[in-house]
C-alpha cells in the first residue's frame, strides 16, 4: 500500500487553465485526483472519457450544460457523466474541493464507491490497475497508519481499513475496459 498525504501533492493548473487541481494517481488514459473549484469556470473537454465527480468539502455547484444542469451540493454522493458533455461550473456561494475519477471509454472504466461511518472497510485490489481509497472525512486506519480528510492509499493487495464513526471515504477502482 501506499500512503499519499494531501499536503504531498502537486497543485497543477486545469488542461484548460481555468482552475487548479492536483493527482492522486494517474496512467495512460485514466486520471484520479483532486480539482479546487475557486470560481466560475468551464470544465476542460475530455471527450472520449467517464467522469465521475465526488464533493468533497464546500457548498457544491452546478455543472450547466446547453441541454441540461447536473447539480452537485451533498458531500460525498458521486455523480458521473461524459467527459465531453460541454458544461460551465457555477459555484454556490464558495469554493469548493472535488475528487474526479476519469477514465478513457476505449480503454478503460471506473466505479467510485462511498463508505459512510465506522466499522471495516475490506477492499481487494485484484483486477484493478488501480484502486484507492481517499477520505474525505474522519480517519481510516490500516495497521498502523492512519490516513485522515484529503489522504488517499493506494493499495496493491487486500486490506481491512479501520474507520472511525465519522469517517466518509471514496473507493475509486481503475479497470480495463
Amino acid at each position: 500500500m501506499n500512503l499519499i498525504r494531501r499536503g504531498a501533492l502537486i497543485v497543477s493548473p486545469w488542461r484548460n487553465g481555468a482552475g487548479r487541481k492536483a493527482d492522486i494517481a494517474t496512467g495512460a488514459g485514466w486520471l484520479i485526483g483532486f480539482a479546487f473549484l475557486d470560481e466560475d469556470a468551464p470544465f476542460s473537454d475530455y471527450a472520449g472519457h467517464d467522469r465521475t465527480i465526488t464533493l468533497v468539502e464546500g457548498p457544491g455547484f452546478t455543472l450547466a450544460g446547453e441541454e441540461r444542469d447536473l447539480g452537485v451540493t451533498e458531500i460525498g454522493q458521486p455523480a458521473a457523466f461524459d467527459g465531453g458533455w460541454r458544461v460551465a461550473c457555477r459555484i454556490h456561494g464558495g469554493a469548493c474541493v472535488v475528487l474526479n475519477a476519469m477514465t478513457e471509454r476505449a480503454h478503460w472504466r471506473h466505479n467510485v464507491t462511498v463508505h459512510h461511518g465506522g466499522g471495516t472497510i475490506a477492499a481487494d485490489p485484484a483486477g484493478a490497475v488501480a484502486d484507492v481509497l481517499v477520505v474525505l472525512r474522519g480517519e481510516i486506519r490500516l495497521g498502523d497508519v492512519a490516513a485522515g480528510p484529503q489522504d488517499a492509499i493506494r493499495l496493491d493487495g487486500p486490506v481491512v481499513a479501520q474507520a472511525d464513526v465519522t469517517a466518509l471515504v471514496c473507493r475509486v477502482r481503475v479497470l480495463a475496459g
